[in-house]
């Protein structure tokens, strides 16, 4: 049975997902459209946009402005060698630096989200989505084999996609 969070396939019969421990038990796999839709489609289909970037070192000002001025809701915080260390979000914005209006000199690095929860391009709309709602997330940085930032998508890409599936399947009905 292919898990509709994270698309492992297990073994038939096993309760629990092997590779990320959500229950089976309660999975209908013979579900409606929209969740067959989300269960078997890997996040490509949403044409995950690519990812700005900014340093640890930045200065939030210059963030917020980049974020202002591409008209995107976050921008991925890399390392020097390229590898994903963080994410600035709007929430961030509005949570940690806002309260503080004095701080927009400061680095990126003091106000980010540390450590981010990545996906891959294979894993599931479901997996995305089941992240996102565990975390509270808006945003999910996209990671290729090496674990470099190559897209990032937002929980808007995921609605816009849900609604040309839902319009499709009412077209055909």
């Amino acid at each position: 049975m292919i898990c509709p969070d994270c698309g492992f396939d297990n073994i038939r019969g096993v309760d629990n997902c092997e590779a990320c421990g959500q229950p089976l038990a309660v999975f209908d796999p013979s579900g409606g459209e929209l969740e067959q839709t989300i269960s078997r489609h890997p996040i490509t289909v949403l044409c995950p946009n690519i990812p700005l970037t900014t340093t640890t070192t930045a200065s939030v000002a210059s963030a917020v402005s980049t974020m202002a001025e591409h008209h995107v809701g976050c921008l991925l915080v890399l390392d020097d060698s390229g590898q994903l260390v963080g994410i600035f979000t709007e929430r961030d914005v509005l949570t940690r630096v806002a309260p503080q209006r004095d701080q927009l000199a400061q680095p990126v690095g003091d106000f980010m989200t540390s450590s981010p929860i990545t996906i891959r391009h294979d894993d599931s709309i479901a997996y995305a989505l089941h992240a996102m709602d565990i975390g509270g997330y808006r945003h999910l940085p996209v990671v290729d084999a090496d674990d470099h930032p190559c897209g990032v998508i937002s929980i808007r890409d995921i609605l816009s996609f849900l609604c040309v599936r839902f319009a499709e399947l009412r077209a055909t009905s």
